[in-house]
């Protein structure tokens, strides 16, 4: 087709379109991004560590009082999409490259009924949350597979069974249901959180990489076209032409996508501030606990008035060593003085203590993982061109003694026997 129109012409529509499916890349890469970053930075938390507003992956099993039915193969679920198909022959008259006409006869399966349906769910990892499929996306369907009723009638489904494992990304909102708030979609998916979020990532890749090569091939061709090459030196200089075109395409992908980096650091940065901020409005009512019960822990009670809400977050993340310590402490406070356990402020104490450490830990996690990957960009060629013509710099990782396991939380451990 584009050999029936001028050269000129033609290389103006191949560029053209080049440029318009790199653009629509680097736009869905930008979007693609986003969603990476939202998936990247919500945490993995158990439901008992759930506060408001926490965006969050939760993994467990699904749970359902009145579930629904799938028809026809009647299985337990909470989503199902189900079709009817009928063969159908039809003939039909066909004209061939000669002219000539020929009668042919084709079968095809055609949808004669099709419905699907959702309900909430909860889910179930020894706690119980309400997840509010219907706002969501829900990626954990799976085929039932197809039953043929007779040789020319079938049924075929997909649905997501009561009892299965799923992984659900989303915020835990004011109404005590799980779902989706403010750009934390709901997602149900039947792969982990990591295997999630490494194939988010991987399709960013792929768009990344196709917004640059795009208009490079757009323009070789548009270059070959208008200069009417014929030969291998030819295609070399519209292959010169189009490095031309994909090179400062590439440096500005390359220094979005560095931004897009750091500002990830800073988010995750900022995450642990926020945990950090929640611990320290505990310190006065932790302080209390502890000159109560055990006067003399001098030690402790320094350390933990040595916590405070102000100063940067980098003051604050480097202090930490000393801080988790003495929360840790707190955490354990119980075995030394075994009345606490029937002390309803230290109990309430302890449970709060205990999320706000365990998204900390997940938080210090998520900034690692993104500081780690920030340094390597910078270190890798060739964005490391780009990197050190904008002066970026490497990013320490977070290392703290808080990073080992986290005590049990008190209200799973089973009390002691009384002594007779």
């Amino acid at each position: 087709m584009l050999a029936e129109v001028e050269p000129e012409v033609a290389a103006a529509v191949v560029a053209l379109v080049g440029f318009l499916l790199g653009w629509a890349c680097a736009t869905w890469l930008r979007r693609q991004d986003h969603k990476t970053f939202v998936f990247a930075r919500a945490p993995q938390l158990p439901i008992r560590a759930l506060a408001a507003h926490d965006d969050a992956w939760l993994r467990g099993a699904v749970r359902a009082d009145l579930p629904l039915q799938c028809p026809w193969f009647e299985i337990d679920c909470v989503a199902y999409s189900y079709s009817i198909e009928v063969e159908v022959t039809r003939t039909e008259t066909v004209r061939d490259s000669d002219g000539k006409t020929r009668t042919e006869t084709r079968t095809t399966w055609e949808t004669q009924h099709a419905e699907s349906e959702s309900i909430d769910f909860d889910l179930d990892d020894g706690d119980m949350a309400r997840i509010a499929l219907g706002e969501g996306q829900n990626e954990a369907m799976a085929s039932i597979g197809m039953d043929y009723e007779t040789s020319t009638r079938r049924h075929s489904a997909s649905a997501l069974p009561v009892g299965t494992e799923v992984s659900v990304l989303g915020v835990w909102r004011d109404d005590q249901t799980f779902g989706p708030l403010a750009a934390v979609p709901l997602l149900v998916t039947r792969q982990t959180r990591q295997q999630r979020v490494q194939s988010s990532a991987r399709s960013e890749t792929g768009l990344f990489y196709a917004a640059m090569l795009f208009p490079f091939f757009g323009a070789v061709v548009a270059a070959g076209l208008a200069t009417k090459a014929r030969d291998a030196t030819g295609w070399l200089v519209a292959a010169a032409i189009g490095l031309v075109i994909l090179l400062p395409q590439w440096w500005l992908l390359t220094y979005n996508r560095l931004l897009r980096l750091r500002q990830r650091v800073k988010a995750a940065q900022k995450q642990i501030g926020i945990e950090l901020a929640f611990r320290s409005d505990l310190v006065p009512n932790l302080v209390s606990v502890v000159r109560a019960t055990a006067a003399h822990e001098h030690g402790l009670l320094a350390d933990l008035a040595a916590i405070r809400s102000g100063g940067s977050v980098d003051d604050r993340i480097r202090e930490e060593r000393q801080s988790g310590a003495a929360m840790r402490t707190v955490l354990l406070l119980h075995e030394r003085y075994p009345q606490l356990r029937s002390d309803t402020l230290y109990l309430d104490l302890h449970d709060r203590l205990w999320a706000i450490e365990e998204k900390l830990a997940h938080a210090r996690s998520c900034y690692n993982d993104a500081v780690t990957e920030w340094n390597d960009r910078l270190q890798q060629f060739p964005s490391v061109l780009v990197a050190r013509a904008a002066r970026h710099r490497e990013a320490a990782v977070f290392a703290a003694e808080g990073d080992e396991q986290l005590p049990p939380r008190l209200s799973d451990i089973p009390s002691p026997p009384h002594s007779s």
